[in-house]
């Protein structure tokens, strides 16, 4: 009986460790130093399009779009991860560096050679960082849903390393 207590107390045991692998591993690189407010989640039912002075702007389905504020602390990271749909990012002060699943990067903010302006999406794996901070606007357009996706958490890439992650120049 006490053989058979002790099995039981391992496969327990086993179950839960397998579990807590499972449930952690999703979040490979979770972001730090970085708050998001969201300002206005709107659903846009009305699939359009609009060809302008050589911009367009096509929705195929109904969309769901989210507008958020961002506040980059010094040395904060966004962690490795990938959207549906579309995002504009919009660097209002200081600077953000988008890196892609390369590990290439490019930092935006006001003044810079690379703008302040990015976009991101196509499930491109990416993370962002900010070494002394920023202030930053987004604008989410996403598949339409009852309950919208608008980030998927992902594995740091092999080239991201110590010393890769937090340079801003390579």
């Amino acid at each position: 009986m006490k053989l058979f207590r002790t099995s039981i107390r391992a496969g327990a045991i086993l179950v839960t460790a397998a579990f807590a692998v499972s449930t952690t591993g999703a979040v490979a690189s979770p972001a730090s130093g970085v708050s998001f407010t969201t300002l206005t989640v709107q659903n846009f039912l009305d699939p359009d399009e609009i060809n302008s002075d050589k911009v367009k702007f096509q929705t195929k389905d109904p969309t769901t779009v989210r507008m958020q504020s961002a506040t980059w602390n010094a040395n904060a990271t966004s962690g490795w991860h990938h959207h549906p749909g579309v995002i504009i990012g919009v660097v209002s002060s200081g600077s953000v560096t988008v890196w892609d699943g390369a590990c290439k990067q490019k930092t935006y903010g006001p003044g810079l050679a690379d703008g302040a302006v990015f976009l991101e999406g196509d499930n491109m794996l990416m993370q962002a960082t900010s070494t002394d901070g920023a202030t930053e606007y987004v604008t989410h357009v996403v598949p339409y849903s009852s309950t919208p996706v608008y980030r998927i958490e992902d594995q740091a890439p092999g080239c991201a390393t110590a010393t890769t992650f937090r340079t801003s120049k390579n």
